[in-house]
C-alpha cells in the first residue's frame, strides 16, 4: 500500500513538475524577445579626452493577421533566410548561417517549421547533414545608439526575424544575438 502511494505521489509530483517547463507559444515569444534586447553605455576617460559610445536595441513582436506576409528574403551579414510562409503557419526556408567563430558560412534547408503567432520554430538542416533546433521571432527592432542616452545620433526601427544562435561544435557555448531585415 505504502507503494502505490509513493507511486501516486511521484507521478502527481511529475507531471506538475513538467508543467512547469513546458511553455505555450506566447511565453516562449516574450521570453525570445527579452532575450534579443541590449542596452550598453561604456564611457573611458584618459588624460583629458572622454570618449562614451551607448547602444540600445529594442525589440517588439509582431502578430501578423494573414501568415503570408511573412514571407520574403530576411538578411543582414553574412546570414540570409528565404522563408515561404502558408496561410496555416507551415513554412518552408532555404538560407545560409555565418559563425562569429570564423567558420565558413554553411547552407542550410529549414524543415518541419511552423508559425505560431510570431514564434516561428523548425529544423535546420546544414549542408553538411547536421540538424538543429530553430526558433525565432518576428519583430519591429528600434536601434538607437549615440555618445549617451541624451546624445542619439542614430534611431532606426526594422521589422525583420531575430534569433539567438548558439555556437557549434567547435565553438559550442557561444551565443550571439542575429536580426535578419526583411529586404
Amino acid at each position: 500500500m505504502f507503494r502505490v502511494i509513493v507511486l501516486i505521489a511521484l507521478v502527481l509530483f511529475a507531471g506538475s513538475f513538467g508543467d512547469v517547463f513546458a511553455q505555450d507559444p506566447s511565453q516562449r515569444t516574450k521570453d525570445l524577445v527579452a532575450s534579443l534586447d541590449k542596452t550598453k553605455y561604456k564611457k573611458k576617460e584618459k588624460a583629458n579626452i572622454s570618449v562614451e559610445v551607448f547602444v540600445d536595441i529594442k525589440n517588439e513582436a509582431v502578430v501578423k493577421a494573414d501568415r503570408n506576409e511573412y514571407s520574403g528574403t530576411y538578411e543582414a551579414d553574412g546570414y540570409k533566410l528565404d522563408l515561404r510562409v502558408s496561410s496555416d503557419g507551415s513554412a518552408t526556408g532555404l538560407g545560409v548561417d555565418s559563425f562569429t567563430s570564423g567558420e565558413k558560412p554553411l547552407s542550410f534547408t529549414l524543415k518541419n517549421a511552423k508559425i505560431e503567432g510570431a514564434l516561428l520554430t523548425g529544423t535546420k538542416v546544414y549542408e553538411n547533414g547536421t540538424e538543429h533546433a530553430f526558433e525565432a521571432v518576428f519583430v519591429n527592432r528600434n536601434a538607437r545608439a549615440g555618445s549617451n542616452p541624451k546624445v542619439v545620433s542614430v534611431d532606426v526601427t526594422q521589422f525583420g526575424i531575430g534569433f539567438i544562435q548558439t555556437g557549434t561544435d567547435s565553438n559550442a557555448g557561444s551565443t550571439n544575438r542575429v536580426f535578419l531585415e526583411k529586404k
